[in-house]
């Protein structure tokens, strides 16, 4: 499960109250914490949701879970308290072979990493001779007292991706500012305490509950983010550290939103072309390909199509959706022309629709309103006029991808009516943390390669690992990632500087 950062980043924490937190663990967690620190996980078998089926289901019978108590403010951590939902796969490893925990964080920010780490447990079936696997929900997240702004359809409109995204920028103004009062009004006291550096306080507590030493931790997409903080506060406490589709630490919502509709508009073109070496339903060159893409992108920018069953409006937001959705993945880019061709030809939208289901699956729960919540408290900037940023970042976007790039608008202004977040995650810089494996895909179009570089050179001890290969995340696309990335946790083997993976097309 890989998430995405997507146009709602709004809704932060005040300043002040994040400042005290971003502390390191050179104070170490001090008398007030010790109650936290001191606590064991109960563990117990996992209750399943009505929506987990199959092979999900049974991997959800076979976990453990449990809840973690941390403060909601670390700064007064005598004003209250929040419980965490944790789980894990216990390893059957004994003795020397038995290696501790390892942490997962599988992005968004939102996304659940107890539900998360039930559908990853093939992928990191190595992982899993050596270690028990180990995740949870983090503040504001799912079952973890999760932030509430009225509803993932309020959200929505301020969506790049969304049917409804806010056609003029008074109109994205004025719909920020009221999601931001709702954000408020619902949550109450716990928004001023989301966002990573608390995020990561967390972590640490959970791995003095597992019984570890130092954390040893993977973080996908947004958790390279988490992992990256977490290492700038507690280096010392640091372990073995896998950042995979690494996501930026200091750009602004605006670069953001050009950066990633470039690598979208990129991710694209690529489909065109391996759908066309494919000979795929759509064409036998990319230019065919493009073509048939085009006319289904026209023949919804007018109307609306019923899918077969007859009680469900597919629009031209609903296409561009699935497009997006199945950018991330190549083994989805089958599929995606199937459902393109389908359109085309029956006007039956139902294998498009299918997409969308599995992405809105992924994103269950609060998560749409977690991720407004937790990228605004990691974001210090706010434009002095949000209507000018949004007008002069249309037509940037726009130029950078016609299909993608007028709906993005909004992430230049999605954090307009709240306080500006903390600018510690933009101040980090070569922390002092041991060997961390850096995991770029070159043809990641969530997650683009330069931020992993970036991050590498930031975090001074990061070991740049390259996938030649497409999609976001290369630890479940690619055997050979996974062979290095496993080895590193195994016996601390680090890949020379440099070391890349060449691209694996999915097998059918």
């Amino acid at each position: 499960m890989l998430a995405r950062r997507v146009i709602a980043a709004g809704a932060g924490a005040a300043l002040a109250l994040i400042g005290p937190a971003a502390v390191t663990e050179a104070a170490g967690p001090g008398p007030d914490l010790g109650r936290f620190y001191q606590q064991k996980i109960g563990w117990e078998a996992c209750k399943p949701k009505e929506s987990q089926t199959g092979e999900l289901l049974d991997s959800v019978r076979e976990m453990e879970c449990g809840t973690l108590s941390v403060p909601i403010d670390y700064a007064d951590p005598g004003s209250g308290a929040i419980s965490l939902a944790v789980s894990r796969f216990k390893t059957s490893a004994r003795g020397s072979d038995r290696k501790g925990s390892v942490v997962f964080n599988f992005g968004g920010p939102g996304a659940s990493g107890v539900d998360g780490l039930a559908g990853f447990r093939a992928e990191a079936a190595g992982l899993g001779k050596h270690y028990d696997l180990v995740s949870f929900d983090p503040r504001g997240v799912a079952r973890s007292s999760p932030v509430h702004c009225g509803g993932e359809g309020e959200l929505s409109r301020l969506e790049g991706e969304s049917p409804n995204a806010p056609g003029t920028a008074a109109a994205a103004v004025d719909e920020a500012k009221r999601i931001a009062r709702a954000c408020r009004d619902k949550t109450g006291p716990l928004l001023d305490h989301v966002g990573t550096i608390n995020a990561a306080r967390d972590m640490d507590v959970l791995r003095q509950a597992l019984g570890d030493d130092k954390l040893n931790y993977l973080g996908i997409s947004y958790g390279t983010r988490l992992g990256a903080v977490y290492a700038s506060q507690f280096p010392k406490k640091t372990g073995r550290m896998v950042l995979d589709a690494v996501d930026t630490l200091r750009g602004s919502a605006k670069q953001d939103a050009l950066t990633q509709t470039r690598g979208f508009q990129r991710a694209l073109d690529a489909f065109f072309a391996g759908c066309a070496q494919q000979n795929c339903e759509l064409g036998s060159s990319p230019q065919e390909v493009k073509a048939s893409f085009d006319k289904a992108v026209a023949e919804l920018a007018d109307g609306r199509v019923v899918t077969s069953a007859g009680n469900q409006d597919f629009t031209g937001a609903d296409l561009q959706n699935a497009v997006r959705s199945a950018l991330y993945s190549q083994a989805s880019w089958p599929v995606l022309s199937s459902g393109i061709a389908a359109l085309l030809q029956d006007r039956d939208p139902s294998v498009l629709v299918s997409i969308n289901d599995a992405m809105q699956n992924t994103f269950a729960d609060n998560a749409g309103e977690a991720l407004l919540a937790i990228n605004c408290a990691d974001d210090p900037e706010r434009p002095a006029d949000p209507a000018k940023e949004f007008n002069d970042v249309r037509g940037q976007l726009a130029a950078e991808s016609p299909y993608f790039g007028p709906d993005a608008a909004g992430q230049a202004v999605a954090c307009t009516g709240w306080p500006a977040g903390t600018d510690y995650i933009r101040r980090i810089d070569h922390p002092g943390a041991p060997k961390i494996l850096v995991v770029g895909g070159r043809g990641d179009p969530a997650t683009p390669y330069q931020w992993a570089q970036d991050t590498a050179k930031r975090l001074g001890s990061g070991v740049l690992l390259t996938y030649e290969g497409e999609g976001h995340g290369a630890y479940a696309a690619s055997r050979c990632i996974r062979a290095k990335v496993d080895a590193f946790f195994a016996a601390g083997t680090v890949p020379k500087e440099g070391t890349s993976c060449p691209a694996e097309v999915p097998q059918e």
